[in-house]
């Protein structure tokens, strides 16, 4: 081996800390592309073809009850493949030993056999029930602790009971899909709706088209035709849902969030490259010596710039022998968790190739760049100015021709210490010393100091963002201010339900609420999504809408609704005062827009119109299906407890209580969703902290390195470890902190980007920015923490140094 390829060898064993820097900061950036790539490639390919493969509705249709007969006529519409007819039903069940209730949506399919859409995929026990079985979808797990060959308890309508057997557990990849809300899914065979003293009618289609499956324009027009044949029939649809058949309805907003946390691991990569560029300047600046003395035995530029690239190399190897295979795993794991919250299937584990490509790319081509500069500057040097040693020394120093002076930071530190003198009180000289020493290199303390700021700016921004979007969800539950919603199978009187209610401890008041079954028009008629309809009193105190323009309800609004900003979507220059075209109960109506407000939802948009207006459009004078119910205390505990009370108390009375939900249910289950987000944030964030803290470390054992003949002379005019120890954890200190500082100046134009993105993302609005003191309190302590952390290694080495060592020091 040539002596320069030893030396090459050398320089990375001997100073093995400096090597583990460089490596693992290399990795953290290249693991993180590799993560993101890596997951984005598996759940864009996974996703459709884990939804396509089970053969999903492109057309669902919720209907009032319906028979064979209907069922062959949907089957005969133009356009349609193949159609099935289901009933769905909520129930409230618990295990045996269980007193927990748990409401479900029930499927009831006429022949397990002959089911060809939204196919079951088995995963424990049977996969076909028969009367008086149940199967359950494996989401449904989560909620309710029971195994197969257990019994299910059903609460039905009369407050009687029944149980059925638990066979086995599915997984249902279509039904409900998009739906953050839907509660879990089981299925039964048709005749166990008799058991359940259920009508065996219908009240869903499942349809899917017989061609351009993957055109929702298509799909829309030929439900669209199906949704007319059904009410000339008789049959009244109540809502209907459009999906191409290889697109999960969830796909654009996870490639959304995906792309976010891309945009941040390329943020690490380019936070990775500058602590590269950092240390291999230094590295060449503590090799001056040896590449003069290379260059005077006939070294060429080119053997020098060959020597110290292939340094860089093996620096970019080995980091891509560790973060290629962590990448591979870790963007499996993602995916996988990703798709466990989803409900959908991987086709398992393998390499992606463009994530491959992508991390070697990276892992080869970041610290290329980040160091040819200072390679390319190191190879020129002259011999005279190697041998000199002139360039590692303090960047601050006057050069060759120009007159000393003393430095801005001197003159400013000795009038600081003058002025504090004079009050009696008198700065370390260590820490002066540190103060000075922090803005020698400054070239070394600006790539330093926009490594940490950058990570303090994100961890700032990402709790910021968190906060900003708990805020929104709180905003959006004052259009859930009941603490209960009680929804009855019949219309019942309002003041009848007010009466028994209020006998219930606990209950402070009940107001009956309408809804109507709305689907929002094209010009042409075509349907362009559904509607749904609220219709509280007009000055219900349950309703506190986020007014984006327009107003509120009025109790003599006629065909007059106020509507979120979902409707934008397909009308962008809608304004209050514009007409709309509804199908309303059936009919073809014109409605007039006089608000639009803000709201969070992926299941079509939310509308309300006054209850004094709905009676007349529903016939229900003074009758309700659904009442909103407020309680004496509002937390989700109680909620939960008034809940079970209402349902018990209306089944006993002979009331066909359909659910009783609190009204944080729903709230608590976005907000987990969004948390789940937010730790894939917080990850991204910690990532881009250690690499910060790598970059300080390796800028503080460098600093040290090159401050040897310093620290000697201190030793030798009496500075003891601890002298030397505090100086050169106080020199981190500073660094911390000026970076804290700058954090915060960068974390705000990041926080508005970050939550613009974001919300735009999952809400498909901006929201309102929120900061929190929250980020700010941890990343100072963090900052500081990993400052002092950071500098303890490189002062113990610097304590730990004799006076002979520093003499025989080159």
């Amino acid at each position: 081996m040539r002596p320069r390829w030893r030396k090459v060898f050398h320089d990375l064993w001997d100073s093995k800390m400096r090597t583990l820097l460089v490596v693992f900061s290399i990795a953290v950036g290249v693991f993180s592309i590799g993560v993101i790539s890596g997951a984005y490639e598996i759940i864009s390919n996974d996703m459709g073809v884990s939804y396509a493969a089970n053969n999903p509705a492109n057309i669902e249709l919720r209907t009032e009850g319906f028979d064979d007969d209907i069922l062959s006529t949907v089957r005969n519409t133009k356009g349609i493949k193949e159609a099935e007819g289901r009933r769905v039903v909520n129930f409230r069940v618990r295990a045996e030993d269980s007193t927990q209730w748990v409401a479900i949506d029930l499927v009831a399919v006429d022949s397990f056999k002959k089911n060809k859409i939204n196919l079951l995929v088995p995963i424990e026990g049977a996969s076909e029930a028969a009367k008086d079985e149940i199967i359950l979808d494996k989401k449904m797990l989560e909620k309710i602790e029971i195994s197969v060959g257990e019994n299910l308890v059903f609460e039905l309508n009369d407050g009687t009971f029944k149980t059925l057997k638990v066979v086995g557990v599915v997984q249902d990849t279509s039904t409900g899909a998009g739906d953050f809300l839907a509660p879990p899914f089981a299925f039964t065979d048709m005749d166990t709706m008799q058991t359940l003293r259920q009508s065996v009618l219908y009240n869903r289609v499942f349809a899917t088209v017989a061609e351009n499956p993957n055109d929702l324009s298509h799909i829309r027009i030929v439900g669209g035709l199906l949704r007319d044949r059904l009410e000339k029939n008789g049959t009244t649809v109540v809502r209907s849902r459009y999906s191409e058949r290889n697109k999960h309805p969830l796909e654009d907003v996870l490639n959304a969030v995906l792309g976010i946390l891309m945009a941040l691991g390329i943020l690490i990569v380019f936070l990775s490259s500058s602590l590269i560029a950092n240390t291999l300047s230094a590295l060449l600046n503590q090799h001056l010596r040896h590449i003069g003395v290379m260059k005077l035995v006939g070294g060429r530029n080119r053997q020098v710039f060959y020597m110290y690239l292939t340094l860089i190399m093996a620096f970019a190897i080995l980091a891509l022998l560790i973060a290629v295979p962590l990448g591979g795993w870790g963007a499996y794991g993602l995916s996988q968790f990703i798709a466990n919250k989803l409900n959908f299937n991987l086709l398992g584990y393998r390499i992606v190739p463009f994530a491959f490509i992508v991390q070697i790319a990276v892992g080869l081509l970041v610290p290329l760049v980040a160091g040819l500069s200072p390679v390319l500057n190191g190879s020129k040097i002259t011999v005279l100015r190697a041998l000199s040693n002139d360039l590692a020394g303090d960047e601050s120093a006057p050069q060759a021709g120009q007159q000393s002076r003393v430095s801005w930071l001197d003159w400013a530190l000795v009038r600081l210490t003058r002025i504090l003198a004079a009050r009696g009180m008198h700065m370390p000289r260590p820490f002066i010393i540190s103060l000075r020493n922090t803005f020698r290199r400054r070239g070394r303390l600006v790539l330093t100091l926009f490594t940490l700021t950058m990570g303090g700016a994100i961890f700032i921004a990402v709790f910021n963002v968190r906060t900003s979007l708990r805020d929104y969800t709180d905003q959006i539950g004052s259009y859930f201010r009941a603490d209960v919603t009680l929804d009855f199978d019949e219309a019942y009187r309002i003041n009848e339900v007010q009466k028994f209610a209020s006998q219930i401890e606990g209950v402070e008041r009940v107001e009956g609420w309408q809804f109507i079954g709305t689907e929002l028009l094209y010009p042409d008629g075509t349907v362009a999504d559904n509607i749904n309809l609220l219709a509280p009193p007009a000055k219900s105190e349950l309703v506190n809408p986020l007014i984006a323009s327009g107003r509120w309800i009025r109790p003599d609004d006629v065909r007059k609704l106020a509507v979120s900003e979902a409707v934008l979507n397909f009308y962008p220059d809608l304004k209050p005062g514009d007409s709309l075209r509804l199908k309303v109960d059936g009919r073809e109506e014109v409605w007039e827009v006089v608000g639009i407000f803000k709201f969070v939802g992926r299941e079509g948009i939310l509308a309300y119109t006054p209850l004094e207006y709905a009676e007349q459009v529903l016939n229900l004078k003074n009758r309700s299906f659904s009442f909103r119910v407020v309680t004496t205390q509002h937390d989700r505990e109680f909620q939960d407890l008034m809940a079970e009370k209402l349902d018990d108390q209306f089944r006993a009375l002979g009331f066909k209580v359909r659910q009783a939900e609190s009204g944080l249910a729903s709230l608590d289950t976005v907000s987990e969703s969004l948390d789940i987000l937010i730790v894939f944030l917080l990850i991204m964030a910690i990532l881009t902290a250690i690499v910060g803290a790598m970059g300080l470390t390796g800028t503080m054992g460098m600093n040290v390195l090159e401050r040897t003949r310093e620290i000697g002379i201190m030793r030798a005019i009496g500075a003891d470890d601890r002298a030397v120890m505090r100086t050169v954890i106080g020199e981190g200190f500073v660094i911390g902190f000026i970076s804290f500082v700058l954090a915060i100046i960068v974390s705000i134009p990041l926080t508005y980007l970050l939550a613009t993105i974001v919300s735009l993302a999952i809400f498909e609005t901006p929201i309102d920015v929120v900061f929190t003191y929250l980020g700010y309190v941890i990343w100072l302590g963090l900052v500081l923490l990993l400052s002092v952390i950071g500098s303890i290694l490189p002062a113990q080495n610097a304590a730990r140094l004799t006076i002979r060592e520093v003499l025989a020091y080159e």
